[in-house]
């Protein structure tokens, strides 16, 4: 492989309209998801402590997860030139 090759496989992988792209933002939320989950689990929760602390823990899934979907999903695609000169024929 060459610089020229190495070169178009990154950026493939930051291009917003590549399948790539797509893949990676998963690859991402999915290991983010991953820690939280594991960051936040509880051996035994009937002894886990007060309301507070699970509505404290609810509103940091909601936030994270909604950041997480917007990652994931947030990006559309920039249209190019050549698909915008064929949109005048």
């Amino acid at each position: 492989m060459d610089i020229e090759q190495i070169r178009g496989l990154v950026i493939s992988f930051f291009a917003v309209d590549s399948i790539w792209s797509i893949v990676l933002r998963g690859g991402v939320w999915f290991a983010i998801a991953l820690v939280i989950i594991i960051s936040t689990d509880v051996a035994n929760p009937s002894a886990s402590g007060s309301l507070k602390r699970n509505l404290g823990f609810f509103l940091l899934f909601i936030v994270l997860s909604g950041g997480l979907i917007y990652l994931l999903f947030g990006f559309t695609a920039v249209p190019t030139a050549s698909a915008a000169g064929t949109e005048g024929l």
